[in-house]
């Protein structure tokens, strides 16, 4: 077997919460690789949500911008405080606080631990709104939203706001704090719940690698009981 086409060694506890599923194949490369129920061609993470939804889940998005922007927002004060009440549009005025220690985040989350998250994150929202530009809330287009900031007032967040826990919130944020440099590359594509559980989903083609980031992050989900999928499409 060719080397290109050897099949990427998992840690058995990844594996073992990998589900797969099938979808008819376009014959198309790139983003159009399948098609949906519908007879429209899809990209894999289309054949994922159709999944969920069908199975009587919310989706949201949920990768690495998503949670950037959590970040930012939940230690708002202690990394922007100089765009707090200050209006300014240039990016130019983007100044994240360098200093901030590790041990400052950890005082802070202490506070969120104990907080009602959605009110929390929406405190923060309008701080927000009342000071300058930050890229991480302010540049980027996400799920048809201008920005994160809009994204994260959409009704699909607000629903996951008031169902997430606190435990389950803070352990995430914790372990962005924890390496901060890089987290929170790596963390799931999206995150489905029902009445039942909340669960974050990893989405892959049936043969297609995980980063080392993806992997790390899979474990630490698993570790920290909270559910946990890959969703495999062939």
């Amino acid at each position: 077997m060719p080397f290109a086409d050897a099949k990427q060694v998992l840690p058995e506890k990844i594996n073992k919460n990998t589900i797969t599923i099938t979808a008819p194949k376009t014959g198309e490369l790139g983003k159009n690789y399948f098609y949906c129920s519908n007879g429209e061609r899809c990209s894999t993470e289309q054949v994922v949500r159709e999944y969920y939804k069908n199975k009587g889940y919310q989706v949201m998005r949920a990768e690495y911008s998503f949670w950037k922007g959590v970040f930012v927002l939940a230690f708002l004060d202690e990394l922007y405080p100089k765009t707090l009440n200050t209006k300014s549009e240039s990016k130019l005025f983007d100044i994240e606080n360098k200093n901030v220690t590790s041990e400052e985040l950890n005082q802070k989350l202490n506070v969120i631990r104990k907080s009602n998250i959605q009110n929390f994150i929406n405190t923060q929202i309008a701080k927000h709104e009342q000071g300058s530009y930050i890229r991480w809330l302010d540049e980027w287009e996400i799920e048809g939203y201008k920005n994160p900031t809009e994204y994260f007032k959409s009704p699909i967040v607000q629903e996951f706001l008031a169902k997430i826990d606190s435990k389950t919130f803070c352990k995430i944020l914790k372990h962005t704090i924890d390496d901060y440099k890089r987290n929170p590359v790596g963390t799931p594509d999206y995150i489905v719940w029902n009445s039942k559980e909340m669960i974050f989903v990893e989405v892959k083609r049936k043969n297609e690698t995980l980063k080392p980031e993806q992997i790390e992050w899979g474990e630490f989900l698993i570790k920290n009981k909270i559910p946990y999928k890959i969703l495999r499409v062939k």
